[in-house]
């Protein structure tokens, strides 16, 4: 007697641990994987090459891309040449009288909490991105943060 009372506690242990592992993997199968966190900074950098020419590097989690510019090209004249370069994929909407809002850099979008909000060496922007000329030596950086 002794002997199928251990039986039937194993057998007992064996179909809960099944129907358990069975619970947590259509548990896990039916959540969305949480996405990828977005980079916390993109640097643009600029060093001087020429009289009328800059070579610019746009820094994604360490990455860098680079490009030339010409002198006074906005911060978005730049985002536009390396987005038909294929090198960065970007969304902007034009307000009237600020010039352009950047909504979505590498499909990573504004929220109501979050936006891209860009600094000029550590400065946070007092202009919109396509009124701010760069210049030999500014660095750039795009940070996706709480908007206050």
């Amino acid at each position: 007697m002794e002997k199928n009372n251990k039986k039937i506690i194993w057998l007992g242990l064996i179909v809960s641990l099944f129907f358990f592992s069975i619970f947590i993997f259509t548990k896990d199968m039916g959540q969305e994987t949480s996405p990828v966190s977005p980079p916390l900074i993109i640097q643009i950098k600029t060093e001087k090459i020429t009289q009328k020419t800059t070579q610019a590097f746009l820094e994604i989690d360490g990455e860098k891309i680079k490009t030339t510019i010409t002198e006074k090209e906005s911060i978005y004249n730049f985002m536009v040449k390396l987005q038909n370069e294929n090198k960065i994929n970007f969304k902007d909407k034009t307000y009237t009288g600020m010039g352009k809002l950047i909504e979505e850099i590498n499909g990573v979008k504004n929220s109501g909490d979050k936006n891209w909000i860009y600094y000029v060496n550590n400065q946070k922007a007092q202009i919109g991105v396509s009124n701010y000329k760069i210049k030999p030596g500014d660095v750039v950086s795009w940070k996706y943060e709480k908007n206050y």
